[in-house]
């Protein structure tokens, strides 16, 4: 590599650390101010508080990434134009886009960084917090297994192979009702259940019953009530658990649901983001470098930074659009997952044709 691209390398690098730590910092103590009554009213140690936000570090710094890619090739391209620094390189007979090609070779080695996280670290992570709001916040969770959601409610354990929280419908019920210290007293089963007058109902279910000799009878009811099952609103860890599972769990996960016959769609935008979403770091240093270049020695921080949200606040319109698009069926999940990488990307390329050598 030669000395140009080094200093442009390390320029972007310094900035690239320096927006990292801001947005960090930023987005943990915006998440603070929403935790503090909550750690406080449960009289959370500050060691535990302390451990509980490194826990999200991981989900943090994939969310984040994205943005501080961005703003560190804008900052570090528009302060070199400022300091004459590109004037000099295209006086010199310096191809500009020679010069930035390590931009780009950062951008691709940090979005395969994040997936690499996301795969084996980032889902670790989030099951520890999970395990912390359940440990001090008493909020209902659940634990993912290879026959689908598991969770323990005061009655007993419940497995869900399919939740649709915008209809507040469970499906897919096996439903193990316990005695201390863990026997099994009864074995329900049913297709679906409701949320009614506050409790979880199914219409109908198989209920076996298990004396404790070892014999077993069986029966229909109707109307039966899921014990100890927190309410739509509490069950958050429920509604979110496909994103804290990584590529490989998420797709054995959805190929089950597939078996039996349950809609998939909302789980296979996941899947495809866990993909699209990194590779978002990659797309914004190829959108970022000719807007900079573009810009040239009139650019500054105010400027960079001003871009830099211009640009993230679009494409995360077209991510929502596109996502809400895919969650209605109106586009395959493919496509919804990929559509705001494919755009940016030829914006991106579109750009490379006006930046003047």
């Amino acid at each position: 590599m030669k000395i140009l691209e080094k200093h442009v390398l390390s320029e972007f690098l310094r900035l690239l650390v320096m927006a990292m730590a801001g947005f960090i910092v930023l987005f943990i103590t915006v998440d603070l101010f929403e935790n503090v009554d909550t750690l406080m009213e449960h009289k959370v140690p500050f060691l535990a508080s302390f451990v509980f936000f490194i826990y999200k570090l991981p989900f943090i710094i994939g969310q984040v990434s994205p943005v501080a890619v961005l703003v560190a090739v804008l900052l570090s391209l528009g302060i070199l134009s400022k300091h004459g620094e590109i004037t000099a390189m295209k006086a010199g007979g310096v191809k500009l886009l020679k010069v930035v090609y390590p931009l780009l070779a950062a951008g691709l080695a940090i979005s395969l960084a994040i997936i690499l996280m996301n795969e084996y670290l980032t889902p670790a992570a989030q099951k520890k917090v999970d395990t912390f709001r359940k440990q001090w916040f008493g909020v209902q969770g659940g634990t993912f297994g290879k026959e689908g959601l598991w969770v323990k409610s005061e009655g007993g354990i419940l497995n869900i192979r399919h939740i649709d929280f915008r209809e507040n419908e469970l499906f897919g019920i096996t439903y193990y009702e316990l005695q201390k210290p863990f026997k099994v007293t009864s074995r329900v089963e049913a297709a679906s259940a409701a949320w009614l007058n506050d409790k979880w109902v199914a219409q109908t279910a198989a209920v076996w019953t298990f004396t404790p000799e070892g014999e077993a009878s069986g029966s229909v009811r109707n109307e039966f009530v899921l014990k100890g099952l927190a309410e739509p609103d509490d069950l958050v860890n429920l509604e979110n658990f496909q994103q804290n599972m990584s590529f490989f769990e998420l797709k054995y996960y959805i190929g089950e649901l597939d078996k039996d016959g349950y809609e998939t769609t909302k789980y296979r935008i996941d899947l495809w983001s866990k993909i699209s979403f990194p590779l978002v770091n990659f797309i914004m240093a190829l959108v970022g470098i000719p807007f900079a270049l573009k810009t040239g020695r009139h650019s500054g921080i105010a400027a960079g930074v001003g871009l830099s949200i211009v640009i993230a606040f679009s494409y995360w319109m077209v991510y929502a659009l596109t996502r809400s698009l895919g969650q209605g069926g109106m586009v395959p999940p493919l496509m919804a997952a990929f559509f705001p990488d494919i755009l940016f990307l030829a914006i991106g390329s579109l750009m490379y044709g006006y930046v003047k050598q």
